[in-house]
C-alpha cells in the first residue's frame, strides 16, 4: 500500500494492471494479531470439519440405501430410523461448523480490513501538501481505500475459508 501514485491513468498501466496483482498469503495476513490467528485457526478448522461433511453424508447415505436390503423386513424401520438420526446429527453438526466457519472468517477479516484502512489513513495523511494538488483527484484517495480495502476483506473473509472448506471436501472425497 502506497501513499503515492495515480490510479486513474488511461494509457493501460494504470487500474488493469493493479486488478492483476497477485498477494501471497504471508502478506495478506500480515496484520494479523493474536486474536485474528486464534479465530483463522478455529476458522480453518471448521472449515475442514464442514468440507467433510459431504464425503460423510454419502457414506451415511450408504448405509441407508444398505438397511433396505435388510433380510427381515420388520427391522427395516428401526434400522432406518438409526441412519436417519444420523443425519440429523451430521446436518446440526455440518451447520454448526458452518456457522463457525463464516463467523470466524469475516470477524478476523473486517478486523484486519479495519487495522490496514487505518494505517492507509496515517500514510496518506503523512504525505506532502503538494501530493494533493498534484497527484491525487478529488474523492480518489477516500474511493481507492474503500476500494482496495473492501477487495482485502474479501479475499481474507470470505475466500480463504471457502478455499480450506473445498479442498477438504476435495480430499475427504477420496
Amino acid at each position: 500500500m502506497e501513499g503515492g501514485g495515480g490510479g486513474g491513468e488511461v494509457d493501460g498501466k494504470g487500474k488493469g494492471d493493479q486488478d492483476n496483482q497477485k498477494v501471497g498469503f504471508n502478506k495478506l495476513f500480515m496484520f494479523a494479531d493474536r486474536l485474528d490467528v486464534v479465530l483463522m485457526i478455529v476458522g480453518s478448522i471448521c472449515a475442514v470439519g464442514n468440507g467433510l461433511s459431504q464425503p460423510l453424508m454419502t457414506l451415511v447415505f450408504g448405509n441407508l440405501i444398505n438397511t433396505f436390503g435388510a433380510t427381515d423386513p420388520a427391522d427395516i424401520v428401526p434400522m432406518v430410523s438409526k441412519v436417519s438420526l444420523k443425519f440429523v446429527y451430521l446436518a446440526i453438526g455440518t451447520g454448526i461448523a458452518a456457522f463457525i466457519q463464516v463467523a470466524c472468517w469475516m470477524v478476523t477479516g473486517e478486523r484486519q480490513a479495519t487495522r490496514i484502512r487505518g494505517l492507509y489513513l496515517k500514510t496518506i495523511l503523512r504525505q506532502d501538501i503538494a501530493f494533493f494538488d498534484t497527484e491525487a483527484n478529488t474523492g480518489e484517495i477516500i474511493g481507492r481505500m474503500s476500494g482496495d480495502t473492501i477487495l482485502i476483506q474479501d479475499a481474507m473473509g470470505e475466500k480463504v475459508g471457502k478455499f480450506i472448506q473445498l479442498l477438504s471436501t476435495f480430499i475427504g472425497g477420496f
